[in-house]
């Protein structure tokens, strides 16, 4: 005679439960995984050097149109007797007018903020359109991580593209106005300040993109957003200017492109933001999309 015996199995423990699959999934694994879901795309390689490239001939195209008008302008002095110098430069032109020497490492940053700004949109939201986000997730149950880690490698990869393009650019830059006799190399006062905060500003913008593409979940929704803020946005406030009323002046300044285009800046400049409040602003415009992001996608079913 055989005698069965049962046996059953006692369920897991509630925080057994809660942790099981997650065992092993290190944040540096999170980032690893990223950064191989970004870097091992051929296209992707291909678009950061394209972009990199562009930023820089952009810029260098940017110089040669100041070093046309800008030697009208020497000659000019020179047929009166005079000396152009950056002094007599900045009495000519306001700040934000384009013809801040020390801004010429930014001439080509435009075209970061586009491709960059696009790129991490795409990012995240076209996991969402291959559905491959369902995968990210399932391996980074919690999700905050797998977000996180998007965002220190797009503003990584951002940065140190925006910087080199910068110093690149500057390097174009030199010696053609040191032709023109001004007394232009990396000591000069802001070219530095301008060289790092450019990289920071992209960065940022890169983070608003990712974020557009986590609460959109849609590429071209996300792209005409972010297109919009820090393209479109900033032509249409320019006819506030002619609304009655000071008011209407102040308001263009506070919108995410102008306030972070006057971070690149220095100095103070009466009736325009200083630098260090431009840059709080434009950090208050990320925090505003990168918050609600992150909490949107550990809350939405993906």
């Amino acid at each position: 005679m055989t005698t069965m015996t049962e046996t059953q199995t006692s369920p897991l423990p509630p925080r057994a439960r809660s942790t099981a699959g997650t065992r092993g999934v290190t944040f540096v694994g999170v980032l690893r995984s990223e950064w191989i879901k970004l870097w091992s795309l051929m296209s992707t390689r291909i678009l950061l050097l394209l972009t990199l490239v562009a930023i820089v001939g952009v810029g260098a195209l940017a110089v040669l149109i100041r070093y046309s008008f800008l030697e009208q302008m020497v000659n000019t002095a020179k047929e009166q007797g005079q000396t152009m110098t950056p002094e007599m430069l900045e009495q000519s032109f306001p700040p934000g007018s384009g013809f801040e020497l020390y801004n010429l490492p930014n001439a080509g940053l435009q075209i970061g903020i586009l491709v960059l700004g696009s790129l991490a949109v795409l990012f995240i939201s076209s996991e969402y359109a291959t559905g491959m986000i369902r995968s990210t997730m399932n391996a980074v149950p919690r999700r905050t991580p797998a977000f996180v880690a998007k965002a220190i490698i797009l503003a990584v990869i951002s940065y140190v593209i925006t910087t080199v393009a910068a110093a690149a650019t500057f390097l174009i830059a030199m010696p053609v106005f040191q032709g023109l006799g001004f007394d232009l190399d990396w000591s000069t006062d802001g070219v530095m300040y301008s060289i790092f905060t450019g990289g920071l500003y992209v960065a940022g913008v890169a983070l608003i993109g990712l974020s557009l593409g986590t609460l959109l979940r849609n590429s071209a929704g996300g792209i005409t957003v972010l297109v919009g803020m820090f393209f479109v946005l900033s032509i249409a406030a320019s006819f506030m200017t002619f609304i009655p009323g000071d008011f209407w002046k102040y308001v263009p300044q506070y919108i995410p492109s102008e306030a972070g285009g006057r971070f690149l800046s220095i100095g103070h400049t009466d009736g325009i933001i200083d630098p260090w409040h431009g840059g709080l602003i434009f950090l208050g415009y990320v925090l505003l999309f990168l918050i609600p992001a992150m909490i949107v996608l550990k809350k939405r079913d993906v």
